[in-house]
């Protein structure tokens, strides 16, 4: 690891991580650096063979999970665990989410969608302003449809949020996405605190927090009802592990308080992952009509004319996925990936070997951070395209967009080599890899193909655009310019990371029936 000292611009890009990507480790000459302080030693790395040896570690590299207290808002859950409690939970949880879920989430996938566009069809304004919450929304459904068996009206498109406060609860959807928002409001401020104070900020948190609670327990006392009636069709079912004899099989048996944290947790991490994706799919699909027009052929050439509701995810699925339209979802999580980093604390002096084949130590208690966005743009692995630069000089990940590299480095998912698991790991590597990654897979790619088969997404230029049009008496050939660029700038300077990296402004954009020759 290069030990020289490092300049002052290049350790503060650092905290910028998803903007700078791999910049930071180009300009020290490292994939490895080690920052030192009289509180401790922090790595940074953006190799992936570093990431690869650390996060597959367990015992000596361990989650911090103090850094994610806030995760137990409903209780404890598989987040905040470790050791023998997170294995417990995890053998508790993972049936709930298994293969036999596949199926079911594929059908949510294509029934949501459909949902979804009628909503949006019908509206009078034909500008869709909300993109990105749309694909969140549609997230959530698929999986308290396809986990709970609760389906959702479509809240997004309506008045959204509410304007004032409602006497009843708040919608599910509403609740859930406030609760998300303010969630350090209700970390920070004791729950019997919230309710004294006059501020609405506040009372609009309370009250989504404690409206979100009251759906998840109605779920789970739905679920506990159908688990007494029959138990052998809850057998692959999270309520199997509230049984007495959960406590034999799994270590332990599951209380209702962490019943509720952990299907706050499949809620919250499992639509922020895909409805993220899902809202930047939409926009780059909007600027790249290349990839658009690439996307529908590949569709067309192995959906034919099959009704929506006969495609399948045992005859349809692995062929999306494993083509063009696999590809397109695999480099929009490369490069708009979920999150920037994850953290792990050394519990011991360990050796690691980097991607070059360097040898170092890391020293007992560092805290290891692990850049996800520097590794999947790690230049002797992913080589950016000559023409990436936008119109200022600036790397732009919407320019560098290339679903076809995928054709030679083949399934990175699934088949482990020198550019397998070892390289590309969107939904996480090592024992804490997300359990979700196969159902995540499947929601998206059957919401790609249930909008892009017979749809197509456009731009719409904003009221600044075609005022400045208007003013230099300029046409519609300068407006769509005008506005690629403009939503360039905004997919680049607009994208921040709270809980994930996520888009804080909506790009505009319109939904036509596709032109069919």
């Amino acid at each position: 690891m290069d030990g020289r000292m490092a300049s002052t611009a290049s350790l503060s890009q650092i905290f910028n991580l998803w903007h700078v990507g791999y910049q930071p480790f180009k300009e020290l000459g490292s994939d490895n650096i080690l920052l030192s302080s009289p509180n401790g030693n922090m790595l940074w790395t953006g190799d992936p063979e570093t990431i690869n040896q650390i996060a597959g570690q367990g015992t000596n590299f361990v989650k911090p999970v103090e850094l994610f207290s806030f995760f137990d808002t409903y209780g404890p859950n598989m987040q905040t665990s470790k050791g023998d409690d997170w294995r417990s939970h995890r053998k508790i949880v993972a049936p709930a989410i298994g293969p036999h879920s596949n199926a079911a989430m594929w059908q949510a996938a294509l029934h949501e969608s459909k949902k979804l566009l009628m909503d949006l069809l019908e509206q009078e304004a034909p500008v869709i302003t909300h993109m990105k919450d749309h694909m969140s929304e549609v997230s959530l459904h698929c999986i308290t449809q396809s986990l709970f068996a609760k389906e959702l009206d479509y809240e997004t498109t309506q008045v959204f949020p509410a304007p004032q406060l409602p006497s009843g609860r708040l919608g599910f959807v509403e609740a859930m996405f406030t609760t998300i928002d303010k969630l350090g409001i209700i970390d920070s401020i004791p729950q019997a605190l919230r309710a004294l104070i006059p501020f609405k900020v506040i009372q609009r948190a309370d009250k989504a927090y404690w409206d979100l609670h009251s759906y998840i327990v109605d779920m789970c006392d739905k679920a506990s009802d159908m688990d007494k009636r029959n138990p052998k069709t809850t057998d692959m079912n999270v309520m199997a592990g509230t049984r007495p004899e959960s406590a034999e099989k799994h270590g332990k048996v599951m209380s209702r308080n962490t019943l509720i944290g952990n299907v706050f947790f499949f809620l919250l991490s499992g639509h922020g992952t895909a409805g993220n994706t899902l809202g930047f799919l939409m926009f780059l699909l909007a600027v790249r009509q290349d990839i658009q027009s690439q996307l529908q052929t590949h569709l067309d050439t192995q959906l034919g004319d099959k009704p929506v509701d006969t495609w399948t995810v045992a005859d349809d699925f692995m062929h999306l996925y494993t083509g063009y339209t696999g590809s397109v979802l695999k480099e929009a999580m490369r490069l708009y990936n979920v999150v920037e980093f994850i953290p792990r604390r050394c519990t011991t002096d360990t050796p690691v070997t980097d991607l070059s084949g360097a040898h170092f130590v890391v020293p007992k208690n560092t805290l290891c951070l692990l850049n996800f966005t520097a590794a999947f743009r790690h230049p002797k692995i992913w080589p950016a395209k000559p023409d990436c630069n936008d119109s200022t000089g600036r790397y732009h990940p919407m320019l560098d967009f290339d679903p076809k590299r995928w054709d030679s480095y083949g399934d990175k998912i699934t088949k482990p080599s020198d550019v397998g698991l070892r390289t590309y790991f969107p939904f996480g590597l090592g024992g804490r890899a997300c359990l979700g990654k196969s159902l995540g897979s499947i929601m998206m790619v059957g919401v790609l193909a249930a909008i892009f088969k017979d749809y197509s997404i456009e731009l719409v230029a904003p009221p600044a655009i075609r005022e400045e049009a208007a003013n230099k008496c300029a046409g519609e050939e300068w407006v769509k310019h005008r506005t690629y660029d403009w939503a360039l700038k905004m997919l680049m300077d607009e994208v921040e990371c709270n809980l994930l990296i996520e888009l804080r402004k909506e790009l505009p954009v319109r939904l036509v029936p596709r032109k069919r020759l």
